[in-house]
């Protein structure tokens, strides 16, 4: 690429819609001379076809949390106003922190767009992020604030009883923040939203990634499910489970029939995908054309609850973006949940492909 395509090319990544003429003007060339470079970028690939397409950047963005996570796991059954003798950890987590962390360590490249507070937290999820090797350029500083706590209560058999959870640094993450970082988000290869985000934030997001980048949603919880009802058409991938089915489809579910008649509906308002964790019982995928029930046997050995959903969705992201087929793709969708239960922390710092296709393996045997 030559200094005036590179010149050229930085013009139409501001504006790809922009005439001939006015690249023209503004680098006081000829208008048959940019049509030239044009068309040298065309065959380069750097644009396609018509309209300077620009094609996407190797990247998934994912926009929202990235906390500290507390965990305590009760020694005795859990009782009301009781102290618990307890096993307390803490690690780095959040939905989105921990679905980029699984897919870089997949092996894809994942960008982090987060709020942290200047608290020692804070200095904790920058290590982390840069221990895990996910980019934070693009993510705010907010002096003064707190950054975000997950505390989970785990009951004897380390499952969950109940979480706290303070996300209030994500309020700054405004639509104007949004904004101006228009031009990575929508040369992203996927997008994913948490739902703690601001409303207007979300439908900001949604704007920009319309018509030109998939969006995925993993609703976290029943609360963010129903928040979320209204946006239900405009994702490419939902990977609710059965309570969060419910909420975002508005719908009883008492059998399987019910479960299809649900995302059947969600299809019809405009999600591409649909991905439901049954947990023993697998997952429920639908799309326009397909539907596949999927398990792999039940695992005996459950070290941690927590995390399986986020690898999971961390999969299916990366099947999806490397043109896998979807029943590779669930496979190691169902693998990376596995993998997250048999570690202690929220993150299988083994987590890979190798992993993945070891554990499909073992369970299809």
């Amino acid at each position: 690429m030559t200094n005036k395509e590179k010149e050229i090319l930085d013009i139409i990544r501001d504006d790809p819609t922009i005439e001939q003429s006015e690249i023209a003007q503004r680098l006081k060339i000829s208008r048959s001379t940019v049509a030239v470079h044009i068309s040298s970028l065309q065959k380069q690939g750097y644009l396609l076809g018509k309209g300077y397409i620009l094609p996407k950047d190797d990247y998934v963005i994912g926009i929202g949390a990235c906390n500290v996570d507390v965990y305590g796991s009760s020694r005795i059954p859990i009782r009301t106003h009781y102290d618990h003798p307890a096993d307390i950890r803490s690690s780095v987590g959040g939905v989105m922190r921990n679905i980029i962390c699984n897919f870089t360590l997949l092996g894809g490249n994942g960008r982090l767009i987060t709020a942290y507070g200047s608290d020692s937290y804070g200095k904790t999820i920058l290590e982390d992020c840069q221990h895990n090797g996910i980019d934070l350029k693009d993510s705010l500083y907010v002096e003064g604030a707190s950054s975000g706590i997950f505390l989970q209560v785990q009951d004897e058999n380390n499952d969950m009883y109940l979480a706290l959870c303070d996300m209030s640094v994500l309020e700054h993450l405004t639509p104007e923040y949004i904004l101006r970082l228009e031009k990575t988000i929508r040369n992203a290869r996927t997008v994913i939203i948490d739902p703690s985000l601001r409303n207007d934030t979300i439908e900001e997001i949604l704007r920009l990634c319309k018509d030109r980048v998939p969006v995925c949603l993993d609703p976290i919880s029943d609360n963010y499910a129903l928040k979320m009802r209204p946006y239900a058409g405009s994702f490419s991938l939902i990977k609710p489970n059965l309570h969060e089915l419910e909420d975002l489809s508005g719908m009883k579910i008492r059998n399987e029939k019910d479960q299809e008649e649900a995302c059947e509906s969600l299809l019809r308002q405009g999600t591409e995908k649909i991905v439901v964790s049954l947990g023993k019982d697998g997952i429920l995928y639908m799309d326009g054309t397909r539907k596949i029930r999927r398990k792999f046997p039940e695992e005996k050995h459950m070290v941690n609850a927590s995390g399986a959903g986020d690898a999971l969705m961390a999969a299916l992201i990366y099947g999806e973006v490397n043109g896998l087929s979807i029943d590779e793709t669930i496979d190691l969708g169902l693998a990376a949940g596995i993998a997250a239960i048999r570690s202690s922390t929220t993150i299988n710092e083994k987590m890979s492909i190798e992993l993945l296709n070891e554990i499909i393996k073992e369970k299809k045997q």
